[in-house]
């Protein structure tokens, strides 16, 4: 639909008209779209923001927004999402090496976890008034059980807009915790990127990726095939919630 209204503008608009111009190039963008902010993707079709606005509107969305999330289809597929079954193997040998295999890079987790770097996320994570996270695709899942888990503390916690949009004014006992599995939304969005990196504020990124440009604290979840880093994430944050649990008992 997003495409066919696009080719409605070019087939009517002047080619030397902006209409025409910016309409183009949002057809050939589509894929990049989703992760930009109104006034980048205007400047980069090289309008106002305001000429945008009214572009879109008149192909029948209520806002740019509206618009972007319509071009979510067109992002490209997060590729750390790996088929863990083989088609050569039967359903029970797939079953017992896809569970061994995860015992194994649980065990790897375990015996090399930063468990220093896990006790001064905790400190952070019980001192702050309120707490932020941010999270995107397969991690999003895991940003609303970290959310569940800590409202059970009477903590105050907000899941972060998608794209990083709303203008945040941390206090100083505030906390922003980035989920990232291996940097995928890093590399994908790099504008988000920059607006995390931005962010004045007490931060931890909690990644498998220990590469990741970032601007704060960061607790490096090891594993041992990349096609098991989820598992990973989900492993660490359950023992960091049960040190948390630990530590309120206390």
């Amino acid at each position: 639909m997003v495409k066919e209204r696009l080719e409605e503008i070019l087939s009517r608009e002047k080619k030397d008209s902006a209409d025409y111009r910016t309409a183009l190039w949002l057809k050939d963008h589509l894929s990049v779209i989703s992760s930009q902010t109104l006034k980048s993707t205007a400047e980069q079709c090289g309008v106002s923001a305001t000429m945008l606005s009214g572009l879109v509107r008149s192909m029948g969305y209520e806002d740019y927004r509206d618009f972007r999330e319509q071009c979510r289809a067109f992002e490209p597929v997060a590729s750390y999402r790996r088929i863990l079954f083989s088609d050569e193997k039967s359903l029970a040998e797939n079953i017992e090496l896809v569970s061994a295999k995860k015992i194994e890079n649980l065990q790897y987790c375990t015996e090399r976890l930063g468990q220093d770097r896990m006790r001064e996320l905790v400190r952070d994570i019980m001192k702050a008034r309120r707490i932020y996270i941010f999270a995107q695709g397969y991690t999003r899942p895991l940003a609303h059980y970290l959310k569940t888990e800590l409202a059970l503390y009477n903590k105050d916690v907000e899941i972060t807009d998608r794209q990083m949009e709303n203008d945040y004014r941390p206090a100083a006992d505030d906390l922003f915790i980035f989920l990232s599995i291996i940097g995928q939304a890093f590399r994908l969005n790099p504008e988000i990127a920059v607006r995390v990196n931005s962010i004045r504020a007490n931060k931890w990124l909690i990644t498998c990726n220990e590469d990741l440009e970032f601007s704060g604290e960061r607790w490096v979840v090891p594993t041992k095939d990349s096609d098991y880093s989820e598992f990973a994430i989900r492993h660490a944050l359950d023992l960091l919630l049960a040190l948390i649990q630990k530590t309120e008992n206390e």
